[in-house]
């Protein structure tokens, strides 16, 4: 015999019965929210350690920090989804070898810019997550009053 689940969970609440134990389904957990400014602490500062290790192995022999920092870096990617940095960063970097990193010292370098440019450090790592990097817009709310006026 077949009875609904309102009954079911009525017999087990009167039978002192788990719900659980008779079949009542649980509410799935809710989506972790998903941080919608680089303001939201989006990447870890062991993260960003292991981009600085990266960009001075790797970036540094033709960029220095300065082309990415500042009114360089706020007037290029301010208000861009991480998403177009890291897809040009991983795309076309470094010159003589484009896109010969992994993944992750890609994101991690990513990371390391983000520090640079003031971004508070958060508790998770940045993923590569291609749908996590375009929701993600790059804020230059940390940008200094004189970073703003030298753009």
């Amino acid at each position: 015999m077949h009875l609904p689940a309102s009954t079911l969970l009525l017999v087990g609440c009167l039978s002192g019965a788990p719900i659980a134990a008779i079949g009542a389904q649980s509410s799935p957990a809710p989506a972790a929210e998903v941080p919608t400014s680089t303001q939201a602490g989006v990447y870890t500062a062991q993260q960003a350690a292991r981009g600085r290790n990266v960009y001075a192995g790797v970036c540094s022999s033709c960029h220095s920090t300065s082309t990415h920092t500042g009114a360089p870096f706020f007037s290029r990617w301010g208000g861009q989804p991480i998403s177009e940095l890291y897809g040009l960063i991983s795309e076309t970097m470094p010159q003589m070898e484009p896109a010969s990193l992994s993944k992750q010292e890609y994101i991690d370098v990513v990371a390391y810019l983000l520090q640079l440019n003031r971004m508070p450090a958060g508790e998770k790592e940045l993923t590569a997550d291609p749908a996590l990097l375009k929701a993600i817009r790059i804020d230059t709310a940390a940008a200094t009053p004189r970073d703003r006026t030298r753009r």
